[in-house]
Formats: C-alpha cells, sequence, structure tokens
C-alpha cells in the first residue's frame, strides 16, 4: 500500500503550526510541566501529529479511498491540506467523524488502537479549528467590526447622555457568540432587520436627547396603606381603611410579602402620575424584614414583569423594629410596570408552594406583638412566640422620582443643536461635530453636503425645520460609520492601525464605548502610536471609573457566563436554589476579576487564590458565617472551607452540570478552554449520555459510570486527557456546594464516597480540589498565555492565530518580569506591537 503522498496544496508548517492553538493558540508552559506542547515546542509537535496522521491514513484509509477505489466516491489521497478553505475543512471533518465514530475503518479491518485513533482525531480536530481561525482572522485592506449592542448602548449613552435599553423586546436583535466572545467582527454580520432596528434606535435615541421641551421632574409616594389597598375594589378599600381607622393603627400599618409573594408596586400607580417619559428614575424603597429563627433573610427584589428579569435585588437584613432606605437609579420604559417580589423559596404553613400567583390573605399587618387585623382564615405568619414562620418582607413606603437628566449629560450635547435651524452654516456645523465624535473619526466636506442634503429634501417636502435637522441627526447615527469600527485604508494599504482607529481600539477595549476628548485630542495630534503618550493614556482609562465596563465584560464573555441557569436546577433536588442566588453566583467570578485586577494581583490567584468575592446569599451557600453587610465583600478562607479562586465558584461549577448531577467531562472540557485556551476534540456522534440509574442497582458516582463508558476505543484516549480536569472538582455538586458523597436519587445501597483524586497526562498526581489548583497555579506561563489570548481576542474582536504567538510572547515575558500581575499583563498587552497592528 503506497504513503499517502506529500502534495503540493499543503500549505506551509506555518500556518500548520496554527492546528496546535485551535481557538486561543493551546499555549502550552514555556517549562517542562504542561498538559501540552508551549509555543516553543508546538511546530515540532505539529510536525509529530501530522506524521502520525499520515501513518494512520495510509494503513487504515487509503485502500479504499485513493484514486483507484474511490469507496463512496470519496477520496483521501488527494485531499486538499489547505484548512483555510471551507470546502477542505468540511471534507476533513467528515474524516475526523467517521473514524471517531467506529464507522471506519470497517469492522472486518485491522482495527486501529484508542491512542491512535485519538492522534488521528486530535490532529484533523486541530487542523479544522486553525482554519476557522485563519478564516475568521483574514482581512482584506479595510476590516469593519460591528459595534456589539452592549457597545452600541455604551456609546449612545457616552455621545449623547442617553439610555437606550437594548435588551427590551423590540430593540437590537442579540449578537452571535464565539466562543462566549460577543464582539468577534466575522460572527457579527449585517442584515436587513439589522438596519431596520438601527434605524428606529437611533429615531428613538435622538428624540430623547433633543426634546420638544424638558420634562420636569415629578415625585411620587405611596404608603404601606395605599399598597394594601390596591389589592381591594373600591368598596372593599373603603371598609378596610374605615376598620384600620377605627383601631387607631393607620400610621402602623405595613405591607408583607411572604416567599414569592408580590407586592403591586408602581405597576399600579404611574397611572396617578406624569410618569409617561422614558428616563432615568430614583427609586427608593422603605423596608424591614423578619427573619425565622435559623432561617433565611427576606430578599426584595424589583421585577419587571415584561421583561422577566429584575432590575434590583437587596437582602434585607434590617429587623422589624427598624428601617432601612434601599435607594436606586434606574433607566425605566414607559409605561411603568414593576412589583416587589420577596424572592425567597419555600413553602407556607399549609403546605402550598410559594409562588407569584397566589391571591392575598386578606391580612392586616402592623407588628408581631399586634395582631388584632390578623385575618383568622389567613395564611399563618407567626408562631405563638411571635417568630416568623417565613421570612417576611416589611414594605412602608415606596417613592417614584424622575425623569432625571444630570448637567454631565446635558453637557455631553452642547453645541449640537443650532441655535438657529434654519441657518445652513450652524447646521453645518453641528453636523460637523455630531459626525466627529459619533463616528470617532474626522469627516469629510463631502460626506456633511449628503445630511445638508438631507435638511433641504425633508424640508422640501413639508417638515418643520426642527424635524428636518432631527432626520439628518438620525442618518449619521444609522450610518454604517456608527455602528462599524472602521480599520484599514482602501487606497493605502498597511500593517498598523492609524491614529484615530487606534484611539477606537482602545476604547472599546477598556470602555466598550468611543473616545472621550483626551483620546480624540492625541489622535487628532498624531502622537497616540508614540510609547510614552500610548502608555499614559493606558493609565488614564485604567483609572477612570468607566473601567467597570472591562472588568465585568470581558471576564462574563471569557468565562462564558451566560450558560449560567441555562439548565435551571430541579427543584427538588435543589429546593435552596433562587434567582437571587444565580444573579449572586454570576457576580461572584466578575467581582473576584474587578478585585485581581484593581489590586494587580498576581493572576494565580485566579486559578489558586484562597479568597472570593461574596455576598450574604453566597455565603449562606457555601456556608460560611454571613457578612455584615448586604453587599459583596472580600472573603479569605480556611482549607477546610474548600474555596478560593475561580475554579471553586459556584457560577462555574454550576455552568458545567446539568439540572441534576455534575459533569465531570463538562467540567475538564471548561478547564481547558478557560484556563489553558485549548479545545480538546469534539466527541463521537453515537455516544450514548449516561442514563440515570436502575433503582434495583448499586448506587455508582458519575465517574464510576465514566470509568465503563470511557472504556470503547472511540472514547478512551481522549478521555484521559479530560476527566481528571473534572475529576478535582467532584466534591462539588451541581449547584456548586461542597460534598463527601455524591447524593444519588435512585439506586440500591448508601450514596458513594467521592473520589476527587486523580493524574494529569504529564504524571503529576492530586487527591483533591486544592492540589489540583496548586499543581496549574505551579504552571503561571501556560496560564498566562492562555489569558492573554483571550485578552488579545476580546480587545482584537477576531480570533488570534499563531501568527500572533511572539507577540503573546512578549506580553506574558512583560507580566512575569511583574510576579505575573493582572493589571500589569493587560498594560503590556494594550502597548504591545500586536495591538498596534491592523
Amino acid at each position: 500500500m503506497p504513503p499517502l503522498p506529500m502534495m503540493s496544496s499543503r500549505p506551509p508548517l506555518a500556518r500548520l503550526l496554527a492546528a496546535s492553538v485551535g481557538f486561543s493558540l493551546a499555549l502550552g508552559p514555556i517549562g517542562s510541566q504542561g498538559f501540552g506542547p508551549s509555543i516553543l515546542r508546538a511546530e515540532a509537535a505539529v510536525a509529530a501529529s501530522g506524521a502520525a496522521a499520515d501513518r494512520f491514513l495510509a494503513q487504515h484509509c487509503l485502500r479504499c479511498h485513493d484514486g483507484q477505489t474511490q469507496e463512496g466516491q470519496f477520496r483521501i489521497d488527494d485531499l486538499s491540506r489547505d484548512f483555510a478553505s471551507l470546502m477542505a475543512a468540511e471534507k476533513w471533518a467528515e474524516v475526523m467523524t467517521r473514524i471517531n465514530a467506529g464507522e471506519m475503518p470497517p469492522e472486518d479491518e485491522p482495527r486501529p488502537s484508542p491512542d491512535e485513533i485519538a492522534a488521528v482525531v486530535g490532529w484533523i480536530d486541530e487542523q479544522v479549528r486553525a482554519g476557522e481561525a485563519a478564516r475568521m482572522a483574514a482581512r482584506g485592506p479595510v476590516a469593519h467590526y460591528r459595534l456589539s449592542r452592549e457597545e452600541y448602548a455604551n456609546t449612545v449613552y457616552d455621545l449623547l447622555g442617553v439610555h437606550y435599553d437594548v435588551e427590551q423586546p423590540g430593540a437590537l436583535m442579540e449578537d452571535p457568540r464565539w466562543h462566549g466572545f460577543e464582539r468577534i467582527g466575522a460572527v457579527l454580520s449585517l442584515a436587513p432587520a439589522h438596519v431596520d432596528r438601527y434605524l428606529k434606535a437611533a429615531e428613538t435615541v435622538i428624540a430623547r436627547a433633543f426634546p420638544e421641551q424638558d420634562v420636569p421632574t415629578a415625585t411620587f409616594r405611596a404608603d404601606a396603606l395605599t399598597l394594601l389597598g390596591s389589592h381591594f375594589g373600591h368598596e372593599q378599600r373603603e371598609q378596610m381603611r374605615q376598620r384600620i381607622e377605627a383601631a387607631g393603627l393607620t400610621d402602623k400599618v405595613r405591607m408583607h410579602a411572604w416567599p414569592g409573594h408580590e407586592i403591586p408596586a408602581w405597576k399600579v400607580w404611574w397611572r396617578s402620575n406624569e410618569f409617561k417619559t422614558p428616563g432615568v428614575y430614583r427609586m427608593r424603597i422603605t423596608v424591614s424584614g423578619m427573619r425565622p429563627p435559623g432561617g433565611r433573610v427576606p430578599h426584595l427584589s424589583v421585577w419587571d414583569p415584561r421583561q422577566r428579569k429584575s432590575i434590583f435585588d437587596a437582602d434585607v437584613l434590617t429587623g422589624e423594629d427598624a428601617t432601612t432606605v434601599l435607594e436606586f437609579e434606574q433607566f425605566l420604559e414607559m409605561p411603568l410596570e414593576l412589583v416587589i417580589r420577596n424572592e425567597v423559596p419555600g413553602r407556607l404553613a399549609e403546605g402550598h408552594q410559594a409562588n407569584t400567583t397566589m391571591t392575598y390573605t386578606g391580612n392586616v399587618f402592623t407588628g408581631s406583638r399586634d395582631r388584632r387585623l390578623l385575618h383568622p382564615t389567613g395564611h399563618k405568619l407567626l408562631d405563638d412566640e411571635g417568630n416568623a414562620i417565613h421570612p417576611l418582607l416589611l414594605v412602608d413606603s415606596l417613592e417614584l422620582e424622575g425623569p432625571i437628566v444630570t448637567a454631565d449629560d446635558r453637557r455631553k450635547r452642547e453645541g449640537l443643536w443650532p441655535a438657529n435651524p434654519e441657518s445652513e452654516p450652524e447646521i453645518r456645523d453641528c453636523l460637523g461635530r455630531f459626525a466627529e465624535r459619533a463616528w470617532r473619526r474626522p469627516v469629510e466636506p463631502e460626506e456633511i453636503d449628503r445630511y445638508l442634503a438631507l435638511v433641504r429634501g425633508l424640508r422640501a417636502a413639508g417638515e418643520t425645520p426642527r424635524a428636518a435637522y432631527q432626520g439628518a441627526l438620525v442618518g449619521v447615527l444609522a450610518s454604517k460609520n456608527f455602528f462599524y469600527l472602521e480599520q484599514g485604508s482602501a487606497s493605502e494599504p498597511r500593517a498598523e492601525l492609524a491614529d484615530w482607529e487606534l484611539a477606537s481600539r482602545l476604547s472599546y477595549f477598556f470602555w466598550g464605548s468611543l473616545p472621550d476628548e483626551p483620546l480624540v485630542a492625541a489622535a487628532r495630534a498624531g502622537t497616540l502610536r508614540q510609547p510614552e503618550v500610548l502608555r499614559s493614556q493606558v493609565t488614564r482609562m485604567i483609572a477612570d471609573p468607566k473601567i467597570v465596563r472591562f472588568t465585568d465584560a470581558f471576564p462574563r464573555q471569557w468565562l462564558q457566563l451566560y450558560r449560567v441557569g441555562m439548565f435551571p436546577p430541579d427543584r427538588k433536588l435543589y429546593p435552596d436554589y433562587d434567582l437571587w442566588l444565580e444573579a449572586s453566583m454570576v457576580e461572584e467570578p466578575l467581582q473576584t476579576f474587578a478585585t485581581a485586577f484593581h489590586d494587580n494581583l498576581p493572576i494565580r490567584d485566579l486559578v489558586a487564590g484562597d479568597w472570593s468575592v461574596v455576598n450574604a446569599r453566597l455565603a449562606e451557600h457555601y456556608e460560611l458565617q454571613p457578612p455584615v453587610e448586604a453587599d459583596f465583600a472580600r472573603v479569605t478562607f480556611t482549607p477546610d472551607q474548600h474555596r478560593g479562586g475561580l475554579l471553586t465558584q459556584a457560577a462555574i461549577l454550576s455552568l458545567t452540570s446539568d439540572g441534576t448531577r455534575h459533569r465531570p467531562v463538562h467540567r475538564g472540557v471548561w478547564v481547558s478552554e478557560a484556563i489553558f485556551g485549548t479545545t480538546p476534540p469534539p466527541p463521537p456522534p453515537n455516544v450514548d449520555a449516561l442514563e440515570p440509574q436502575p433503582a434495583d442497582v448499586e448506587k455508582a458516582t458519575v465517574r464510576m459510570q465514566l470509568a465503563a463508558h470511557s472504556t470503547t476505543a472511540a472514547c478512551g484516549a481522549c478521555h484521559r486527557k479530560i476527566d481528571p480536569l473534572g475529576f478535582a472538582f467532584d466534591n462539588y455538586d451541581a449547584v456548586g456546594r461542597w460534598r463527601t458523597h455524591e447524593r444519588l436519587p435512585s439506586g440500591k445501597g448508601e450514596d458513594p464516597p467521592v473520589d476527587a483524586s486523580g493524574t494529569l497526562p504529564d504524571g503529576r498526581a492530586f487527591t483533591g480540589p486544592e492540589e489540583f489548583k496548586q499543581l496549574l497555579a505551579a504552571d503561571p506561563d501556560r496560564i498566562a498565555e492562555a489569558l492573554a489570548t483571550a485578552i488579545f481576542t476580546f480587545g482584537l474582536r477576531r480570533a488570534v492565530t499563531i501568527d500572533d504567538a511572539a507577540a503573546i510572547r512578549e506580553v506574558v515575558a512583560a507580566a512575569r518580569a511583574d510576579d505575573y500581575r493582572l493589571r500589569t499583563l493587560v498594560e503590556a498587552l494594550a502597548t504591545s506591537r500586536l495591538f498596534l497592528k491592523r
């Protein structure tokens, strides 16, 4: 049998080397104790794996798929190895699928070993992924990157001081993700539906920025008695009020909510005032709560029923005999429809599950020591000693103030509206200023001429001067120059960014929005690319409060936190799981990353630190001493608490589980992708999922079931690399709680003990999550390279390829010189030569 020929279409080794990087270069350690090849050894590793693939194909495939036989009209001997070609990549993916599924070679042929299958499947998978990265990173002389909808909202606010809710129904379309990232240019395509929504959004934004007349700020207040009356008709409401007045308790009524109960709040009362203008409103809620002995505190959630999400959450730690005022500001659409929930899972005394559809019980609550107005047939709220049976939320009053327009927001609009909207010179000046700020670059006179022509056309069609000028402003915002970041020049091809383009890359990297005046000034002067100017601007931008957008957006996308709650935990198995816990879980890694960034901590703290940032709800979930304050606070853990770093946080452990059980393989894949930047090959298409254990079979852990599952040739080799990364966290259940035994809902016998030990592919052994995390932390180059790759992907808005590897090494070297500190790594990245490249 002839060997597989080396075809002339094979790409140069530099392109094949990209196969080892997949999504993020598969950057291995510079040292010798990693999970895969480092950049320095990648070329040899790819060459070796390619040779192994050639041997496999020659031995097991070419007999039936060469130029003479062409079984199934499919040839492999002349299959192009230009994996940047979509057609070639699809054919190789078919080969991989057939081998991985055990369909090829046929059963009557010699069977390859699991390691041989894993090698060839891994090689093809790496090549296909590298080709995808090359296609996604490919750019012509001019590259366009569409703003994500989050960036759109930030930009219109920083431009005009206007809040636009991009997630409301009918607003901007949801952005597609690539490996969790929402801002990758190759997948943010533009369809007619996008253009239509951009036009509607622009009309809304301009109308809010320049209203015909200012809307005065108004205030509305409702006390508990008013809220209580919303449950009744007019006649019943009057009877209740008379009853309360006769008892002399008018000023003592408190609106109460048991677990799952709703208080109508602004859902009813907005019509009684002049709150008809969308805008920022300030809300104040005077509350307290009653906590059952040994139970949870009540949790207040301001819920938007139309969007099915909470706009404000707070644990209520203040007891019955005192009150606290919860105050927050929020952009609100009109008409207003909000309710207050006591978002605590639980059951009422009669055994009914708490939910939001329960009718009001008729109780009038004034305090635990006065039960005169409690309804005799209502749900029992207090025990004989006056203690709450369930967490009770007590609301004394609520207040709504707005719309609020700050002086800073008004300043953003200065100079953009002509004093005389019929004066063309004034219109030209204002349009020029607006377009330059909105488009983030100098504008040419002929570009403004088109919008002046639009104004003339609208006037000729009968529009007022005001409406005609507004139409031109809408046109500027609806232009591709606004919702696209443009890099490059068709007339002068260049390898590096111009100063204006660099200003936008920096601002959208750190702030998710347009450049501010200092950045614009440096770009206008042509000095931004100078190393000392660039460093000073990066330092200034990191110190700006808007940096919170980076410390929120990057880890949320990098860690794929959108997956938390994708499979809601089974209420029977996890009855304490609630939406506030879910929101707190998502916030913990964001707060952890922000703390490590602002304090410039070593990146090993993200993997193996002995601390995290938790609130009262998470403290309860982790069985920790609750913090004094309800807000998030940094907590240092003791070894017996089994926490610290991202990997043992409930969000990460939850997103790699399903609604009933943990999933070690998914956890291993997540660690491989997020921490090491290596995506394992996909599983064979015919692999059966683990089934629930029958009731008449001895209980077995998921690990024990996987051990039997992974003995097959198609599974074993890959599982040996992936599974240890997930088994290390078997002490944590599907919602991230610590355990020593795996709780199983079916099967015979006792729940089996957890085994979280394992051996890494390089031979290093561990006995549990702590030892595993320390092994990871001992390889800081590997972690730094993978993290730098992810940040570059976020900042450059494209896939990273092997061509970027040398620049990544330089960034890691800069971080290494400062003990691998996180902010140092980001600063080195933003001032690197790769960041300056187009």
